[in-house]
């Protein structure tokens, strides 16, 4: 066990300086201490890959996915900071529970501001930037361009005595950044996280400030102009938005390869409502550590002939509008030769990943093996970019889809209630047919849906690995799976098969609990489908549920009773996966 200590004077050694944490020419030093206890337990929460795609797809938030703050002390190049909060970080590809992302937040239990103008700490694991250099460049270059984009130093950590490797730390886009751009934090202020500015969706997008959260009146206005080709306007939309900030973001972005970013995939980016501005919005990027790259991301394949230009997205909501005008072209374009002429210089990039590698290469963990590789694949990039992009700036202007995607939102379509009684299987089955005793009522867009059998069984989860991986993460020997209770049905008249997974969090997993945490998700098949196959067509057709889940039995011993009642709502996602309006490529329905 360690002693956790509260102390009068919560900072040991040296004032620690804001400027000092983000020198690019020092390796921090940060040592954590936690209980081992709640050091498993934040680990094992970077497991819920699973959660980040309900999400997406219009998930249940009742399963509580709010990551979990836990004290502890940090010491940072030698001055320990006592009873900060630490918690994981981290949407689908970033989530591991070997080296996890962390956030630390200094005033969680204590009124303490120990870094003046840094009222907390993010910590990236970089697996998913293997170079260790895209997340530096991407801010740098943003800020260059005369964009707000956090500052970045790297950091050797450690945990309980146990050495993480190299991350990189990141400044939080939060009140002391907001205010260091903007000069104040009463505007209107949101995280997006595969979220966009559209009518139905607009709620989606998370409010940062408590302003925000009782007002999105600007947020509201934006998603009505976006709504349509017909409803948008460039005069109203620039009374909302710095049209031309966010030119040069978009540029940016574009020329950066950011495919994770807001103008390609709706995600990672803040978008603050300044004061200063007639509350106009200026955009700012995050989570850069997918730049730098010709890929458009794992899904894709999905989005046609994939013949999409290199000079410009188009996914989002507000570039796309913007790019069916031609003057916003022409903008476009000036902005984009002025950074190639102004913010890129291949040598001084190509000079910077040299000072990061002399930096880091003798302090990487056995995981970060593959730097070499990153650095090549970035290097190659930085190299034929310039060319990519000035070829298609000499055909102006290129041609794009028509329209933009239209961002993921949720719509209620069937109510599910019922009760079961069963046992536990402490291996996973994948066919629960004839097992247990279940009574369901499902109604599905209007029409009830009756079976000729059904079956249920409480079991591990299953274990999936979304987007494949390198496979190196913690072996599922160790990894400890949470209950489900899954139900298996066949329709009356044996058209279609019904799946139902009610995924609990281990501790929640106790009989006499009257509102049982849970992620919830309804799949529904043709018969003629092979129900032991998970492809994509399967993972689209899942619908989330939400509502009342009570347990009367839950015990996770072999042959032990499980029971309990189910009240649910059935929601499916819509948008998301529609890659151009009018095109008839939306989620199966």
């Amino acid at each position: 066990m360690i002693a956790m200590v509260p102390c009068l004077n919560s900072v040991v050694g040296v004032e620690l300086k804001v400027d000092d944490l983000f020198r690019f020419d020092h390796l921090l030093e940060i040592r954590i201490k936690m209980l081992p206890s709640d050091w498993s337990k934040l680990r094992k929460e970077s497991d819920r890959g699973n959660g980040g795609f309900a999400r997406i797809f219009g998930g249940s938030r009742s399963s509580g996915n709010r990551f979990n703050l836990y004290k502890a002390d940090i010491t940072i190049d030698g001055n320990t900071i006592s009873n900060v909060g630490v918690r994981t970080k981290g949407f689908i590809g970033s989530l591991n529970p070997e080296r996890p992302s962390l956030k630390v937040k200094f005033d969680e239990y204590l009124d303490q501001s120990p870094v003046e103008g840094l009222d907390r700490l993010t910590l990236n694991n970089n697996v998913q930037d293997e170079s260790l250099a895209s997340q530096y460049l991407t801010y740098k270059l943003f800020n260059k361009a005369g964009i707000p984009a956090p500052r970045l130093s790297y950091a050797k950590v450690t945990v309980n005595g146990e050495y993480l490797g190299v991350y990189t730390h990141v400044e939080s886009v939060r009140a002391p950044f907001i205010k260091r751009h903007f000069g104040d934090y009463s505007g209107e202020f949101y995280e997006g996280t595969i979220a966009d500015f559209y009518p139905k969706a607009v709620e989606n997008i998370e409010a940062k400030n408590k302003h925000t959260k009782k007002d999105r009146t600007q947020a509201k206005k934006l998603a009505q102009i976006l709504e349509t080709k017909e409803s948008f306007n460039l005069g109203k939309a620039e009374k909302y938005v710095n049209v031309d900030q966010f030119i040069k973001f978009w540029a940016m972005e574009s020329l950066l390869g950011f495919w994770d970013g807001y103008t390609n995939n709706q995600n990672n980016y803040y978008a603050y409502a300044s004061p200063k501005d007639d509350m106009r919005f200026h955009f700012m990027p995050w989570g850069a550590d997918g730049a730098f790259t010709e890929s458009r991301g794992p899904f894709s394949r999905f989005r046609g002939d994939g013949n999409e230009p290199k000079s410009v997205y188009t996914q989002s909501m507000l570039a796309n509008r913007l790019f069916q005008l031609d003057g916003v072209r022409n903008r476009y374009k000036a902005a984009l030769e002025d950074i190639l002429m102004d913010v890129w210089n291949e040598e001084e990039i190509k000079d910077d990943v040299k000072l990061i590698h002399a930096l880091t290469r003798n302090h990487l963990h056995p995981r970060q093996d593959r730097i070499d590789q990153g650095i090549s694949r970035l290097i190659a990039f930085v190299e034929d970019r310039r060319s990519s992009i000035e070829s298609e700036l000499q055909d102006w202007p290129v041609q794009v889809q028509n329209g933009p995607r239209i961002p993921r939102y949720s719509v209620e379509i069937g109510k599910l209630n019922g009760w079961f009684d069963t046992t536990w299987k402490s291996e996973r089955l994948r066919d629960v047919t004839g097992l247990g005793k279940a009574e369901l009522e499902l109604t599905l867009n209007g029409e009830q849906v009756t079976f000729s059998s059904l079956g249920v069984l409480g079991q591990p989860e299953e274990s999936r690995r979304w987007f494949g991986g390198r496979g190196r993460g913690r072996s599922e020997q160790t990894r400890k799976l949470n209950p489900t209770i899954t139900f298996q049905g066949v329709s009356e008249d044996k058209s279609q098969q019904v799946e139902i997974t009610l995924t609990i969090n281990g501790k929640d997993f106790e009989s006499g609990k009257k509102n049982v945490p849970f992620q919830g998700s309804l799949t529904v098949l043709n018969a003629d489908e092979d129900e032991n196959e998970f492809g994509f067509s399967r993972f689209m057709s899942m619908k989330a549920l939400d509502g009342v889940f009570k347990l009367s039995e839950a015990e996770m011993n072999e042959g032990g009773a499980v029971a309990g009642t189910l009240k649910m709502n059935i929601n499916e996602s819509r948008g998301g996966f529609n890659f151009g309006e009018g095109r008839g490529r939306g989620l199966r329905r």
